[in-house]
């Protein structure tokens, strides 16, 4: 079956604001500090080569040998072979242990003039390196700072990386907002974000550069997804459907995984962490389930069934509360069998039908989904069924593809609905629809009357003598609508 992550449709009237707010705020920050932390960095690499690096780089071996770095050692003596001065000012230049070393005992071995100097020189480097934002908000494995294991997702100097992370998040945490909403994707930011900042302090204890970027808090994200959606079949987002259904966002993870690799010249730390933030991802989406999502779900229904008229039956009762757990719990093949059933025992029943549109309504070629519109189409002139009517007619028009439950007295009746419930817009165009036919009926009458009563009401004289011409007149007699 497709995906249908809740029991209620879309709204596209209630966008899903967290997502779009995350996705925005990388692309703000990313325009804004990005430009400012380039200017500085090339500021500092001149001023580290001119004044810093013919007294440091003689030094600096002895100092990775000392902690046992020698793969860090040979990389920077190719960097300096072949003058890539950048790679070295970002090793050096924020090797902050080193810097102290210096400052503690250069006295030692530097001529006391060169030695004056260089704290003159280190002092103003410093002052330049720890206003970058990357320093302030960046991940230093060198310096504890528990606000930083959050405020580094939000950083990168990477416009395609920007724009990757934005693009997943409108497209995944739409998903996940629209089944389990703005918390649990919050939730799986966070933790993704945290996971993988503690794996970065573990496995590169002795890296100098401060770690920024969202792929860790994106890899918990996923991570939710894939948990909250793995036994789905297929899924459907913005128009798009794929049969891989939850097994996607596990793809999207390898991907994200193996792009880190590759461009981060084969950093298996990195991916470690990216693991670790899935992990804690799926870790969400468990304890989401366990302590919010079932518990609320439950409440909800048995309140929706203490206060609507339903049927004095405590084995309905059970099998519908049953239905619903199992929608709660992502578990739609299961809840479909278990509400079809119910809905052949009680056809009439309003919130049977509901449920079981929402979950076929992504099969919109099906049989079953006709049906079940015409079932609904078909409830009880009620007040609390017109509104539900009217819900499922939005969402009807926009995934039906042969429009079999909206024949012309279908449509008649549903005109009267809206009309009733001054939903003006639909009804006059699902009349419309109606007079499409060419066809003059005592149900076309009766509801061109009721359109003219209601808008007579609204003291909307215009429109109400339009349909009144119709109702005396029938449709060849009745002027055209453009003329309102």
């Amino acid at each position: 079956m497709l995906l249908a992550p809740t029991d209620k449709p879309f709204d596209y009237r209630q966008p899903p604001r967290l997502s779009l707010g995350l996705a925005a705020l990388l692309l703000v920050l990313f325009a804004w500090l990005t430009p400012s932390d380039n200017e500085r960095m090339n500021f500092i690499n001149d001023f580290y080569q001119q004044h810093l690096l013919k007294v440091e780089w003689p030094l600096y071996p002895t100092h990775l040998l000392q902690s046992q770095q020698t793969t860090t050692l040979e990389k920077l003596k190719i960097a300096y072979e072949q003058h890539e001065d950048r790679v070295l000012v970002e090793q050096l230049g924020f090797d902050r242990d080193f810097s102290d070393s210096i400052s503690a005992n250069g006295q030692d071995f530097l001529d006391p003039e060169v030695f004056s100097q260089w704290q003159q020189d280190r002092q103003q480097f410093n002052q330049e390196r720890d206003h970058l934002r990357s320093v302030v908000l960046g991940l230093d494995p060198q310096r504890f700072r528990p606000i930083t294991y959050f405020t580094y997702a939000f950083l990168d100097n990477n416009s395609l990386n920007v724009l990757a992370s934005a693009m997943l998040l409108l497209l995944v945490g739409m998903v996940i907002e629209w089944a389990m909403g703005s918390g649990a994707l919050l939730s799986a930011w966070l933790v993704g974000s945290l996971c993988a900042g503690i794996s970065f302090s573990f496995t590169h204890l002795h890296s100098v550069t401060p770690l920024i970027g969202s792929t860790g808090a994106i890899s918990g994200v996923l991570g939710l997804a894939f948990m909250c959606f793995r036994h789905a079949n297929s899924l459907t987002v913005m128009g798009t459907t794929t049969k891989l259904g939850g097994w996607i966002f596990l793809g999207l993870f390898i991907m994200l995984a193996a792009l880190t690799f590759l461009n981060n010249q084969f950093d298996i730390g990195l991916v470690i962490g990216l693991g670790v933030a899935f992990v804690g991802g799926a870790v969400v989406c468990i304890a989401y389930r366990r302590w919010f999502s079932q518990d609320s779900h439950i409440k909800e229904e048995q309140q929706l069934i203490i206060h609507e008229e339903m049927p004095a039956d405590e084995l309905y009762r059970h099998e519908l509360h049953s239905a619903l757990l199992k929608i709660s719990l992502m578990q739609f093949s299961a809840a479909e069998r278990q509400l079809r059933e119910l809905a052949e025992k009680y056809p009439q029943d309003k919130r049977i039908l509901e449920h079981c549109y929402h979950l076929l309504k992504f099969k919109p070629l099906e049989l079953e989904f006709e049906e079940l519109a015409c079932g609904l189409f078909a409830l009880p002139n009620q007040p609390a069924a017109n509104h539900l009517v009217l819900n499922i007619y939005n969402d009807y028009k926009r995934r039906s593809k042969t429009f079999v439950a909206l024949d012309s007295d279908t449509c008649l009746q549903l005109a009267m609905r809206f009309a009733r419930i001054q939903a003006f817009k639909e009804a006059e165009e699902i009349f419309k629809r109606s007079m499409e036919s060419k066809r003059s009926s005592t149900l076309l009458k009766k509801a061109a009357l009721a359109l003219s009563q209601a808008f007579t009401a609204q003291q909307q004289e215009k429109r109400a003598e339009y349909y009144q011409r119709i109702a005396n007149e029938g449709v060849k007699s009745s002027p055209n609508n453009e003329q309102l």
